[in-house]
């Protein structure tokens, strides 16, 4: 269930991917991001991303400060962006889930748009997989899991077409309006 997120080599304008994961990208095993395509960088999600179009990409956190460079270089926005994710996948962390802590979530998803129903059907539908990903495979992480987890943990479990579906929607819901408060 744990996947190698690729290699990555940072030049002045561009940035080399190779190995990338997830078929559905556009880094897919190995690609030249020109930094004219990417949009805007998050150095402080975890792993830090790239924007480029409607997908993020994923990138070794060990390479943070060069990315921080690059974007400085290339005039690239760095920003935080709201870890929707993150709050959908708190019930499979390895700590306490309160009546509380599913009021606020509840509530804070709402303010990105999805509703108690919709949040429900996509926790049904991980709930197996990311147990496995998380307690299965000793991780045991009490903190946080995010887009990247849940499509490491689906990669598995989807043949390439609905992993595809799959890919897409958790890139549309990491995606969700940057203007909402974190």
């Amino acid at each position: 269930m744990f996947v190698h997120i690729g290699r990555f080599k940072i030049e002045r304008d561009y940035i080399i991917v190779e190995n990338y994961p997830f078929a559905p990208s556009i880094a897919y095993k190995n690609k030249r991001l020109g930094a004219d395509e990417i949009q805007n960088m998050d150095l402080q999600a975890a792993p830090p991303t790239l924007r480029i179009g409607n997908e993020l990409i994923f990138v070794s956190a060990d390479k943070k400060d060069q990315l921080q460079h690059f974007a400085a270089l290339n005039n690239i926005p760095v920003i935080k962006r709201a870890d929707i994710w993150d709050w959908i996948l708190e019930p499979f962390l390895d700590t306490e889930y309160t009546e509380q802590t599913h009021k606020r979530l509840t509530d804070l998803l709402a303010k990105y748009g999805l509703t108690e129903d919709e949040v429900s059907a996509i926790r049904e539908e991980v709930k197996a997989p990311m147990l496995k990903y998380n307690f299965g495979t000793m991780l045991w992480d009490w903190t946080h899991l995010g887009a990247w987890d849940v499509l490491c943990a689906m990669r598995s479990v989807y043949d390439d077409v609905q992993f595809s579906g799959f890919y897409r929607r958790v890139m549309d819901i990491a995606l969700l309006p940057d203007n909402y408060p974190v």
